[in-house]
Formats: structure tokens, C-alpha cells, sequence
């Protein structure tokens, strides 16, 4: 019966050891909390963003969001606040584009970079798939990036 105790009090103090050893070498919690935190802050901010001004057609969104000296990765668009502004103006102001609310499919975050999957339905009713990536620093996007793939009429389904 003795070396039955024995392996009993041996297994019993492995596993106390073992505890106390991985409770010493665990976070405190602050840091993981507040990336994430961190992260869900940055998704809400480019999640507001895409919605104000793409779907709420705001160009005030511009100026709350965007960082002044933004960099577009996107051949067709050039970088600044301003340049935006002006070459968005008639997209917001034209009668024929109604409000709409955003369709967000996809939202994922990592470290300072949010990627948005949208589907987008142009004014002539065309779908388009869309996937946009956001730097986010100091609470302004300061980068963009943007995929857009015109989604074929039988295969919307499929894709949303």
C-alpha cells in the first residue's frame, strides 16, 4: 500500500507544481485585453466609416475618419483627405444613389490593419464583391486598399 501513497503524493505534488509553474508564466490579462479591445475599437471606427460614408452617403465621414495625408493603393484614387473629398462629392450629392445600408460580411482585424468583405449593389443593380483593407493609427485610416469583383447574376447566391 506504501508505494501506492508514494506515487499518489508524487502525482499529487507534480500537479501542484505544474499549476503554480504555468500561473507564474501566465499574462496578467491587461495586455491580450486591451489588443483586443484595441482591435474591436479599429473594426468599429472603419465599420462606422464604410457605413457613413458609402452608405449613409456623408462626406463629413471623411473628415472624422480619414487621416489628412491618406495613402491610396488603389491606381485610380490618389493619396489626401482633400483629393478624396472632391472626387466622392458627386457620388454623394447625385439624387439617383439612395441611402442603403451597408451589407458587412466578413470584419476581421490584426494589429493596426481592418479588412471589410461587402457586398455592393451599384445604382444599376449590378453586385459586386468587395474586400477593403484599412490601416488604422492614432483613430484615423490612414491607408486604403480596395478589391472589387463584378459577382456574376447566377452565382449572388453562392457568393452571399
Amino acid at each position: 500500500m506504501r508505494p501506492f501513497q508514494s506515487l499518489i503524493s508524487v502525482a499529487l505534488l507534480t500537479a501542484i507544481l505544474f499549476t503554480a509553474c504555468s500561473s507564474s508564466k501566465k499574462n496578467t490579462g491587461t495586455a491580450p485585453d486591451a489588443n483586443l479591445q484595441k482591435l474591436e475599437a479599429n473594426k468599429k471606427l472603419v465599420k462606422d466609416f464604410y457605413q457613413s460614408m458609402f452608405g449613409d452617403k456623408d462626406t463629413t465621414a471623411i473628415d472624422k475618419y480619414i487621416a489628412e495625408n491618406i495613402k491610396q493603393h488603389n491606381p485610380l484614387l490618389q493619396d489626401g483627405r482633400e483629393w478624396l473629398k472632391n472626387e466622392l462629392r458627386p457620388f454623394v450629392v447625385n439624387p439617383n444613389i439612395q441611402k442603403t445600408k451597408v451589407e458587412f460580411h466578413q470584419i476581421a482585424a490584426e494589429g493596426d490593419m481592418v479588412w471589410l468583405y461587402v457586398k455592393d449593389t451599384a445604382p444599376n443593380g449590378k453586385v459586386f464583391a468587395r474586400v477593403d483593407i484599412f490601416r488604422v493609427e492614432n483613430g484615423k485610416i490612414t491607408e486604403a486598399w480596395k478589391v472589387s469583383e463584378l459577382v456574376p447574376e447566377d452565382a449572388i447566391k453562392r457568393a452571399f
